[in-house]
């Protein structure tokens, strides 16, 4: 695959929605990991469908996340992206996220090429 983007930041402000006390997974109002996992996911994408045909799509299949740093709500994360490899009907990323310049979580995440119609009629 000719791969024609490898690299992608984006900023997201997490809202009340995204604190680990609002999705259960804790009970303090900061920053949940499965939201940030979330943000993650939203960032890869947009990598993989700069490299797809209008009738392929990508479908997060892995994620390895260290979050190692506790952050406010409403305060911005910047998420890193750099895509380190594309064969095989997936993608590999690597990515890192700050939170007022300071890192806050890294890890690796993976994708799965599919056919948009096909996956649908598969389910």
């Amino acid at each position: 695959m000719d791969v024609r983007c490898r690299k992608h930041m984006k900023t997201f402000i997490p809202g009340e929605e995204h604190s680990a006390k609002h999705v259960s997974s804790g009970n303090m109002t900061v920053l949940s990991t499965p939201s940030l996992i979330g943000f993650v996911e939203n960032a890869s994408r947009e990598i993989a469908e700069e490299n797809l045909t209008e009738e392929f799509t990508s479908v997060g299949t892995m994620i390895n996340i260290k979050h190692i740093r506790a952050s406010k709500i409403g305060q911005g994360i910047d998420v890193h992206i750099i895509l380190l490899n594309s064969e095989n009907g997936r993608f590999t990323f690597y990515f890192e996220a700050f939170s007022n310049g300071k890192k806050i979580a890294s890890g690796t995440h993976e994708r799965a090429i599919v056919n948009k119609t096909d996956f649908l009629k598969n389910l």
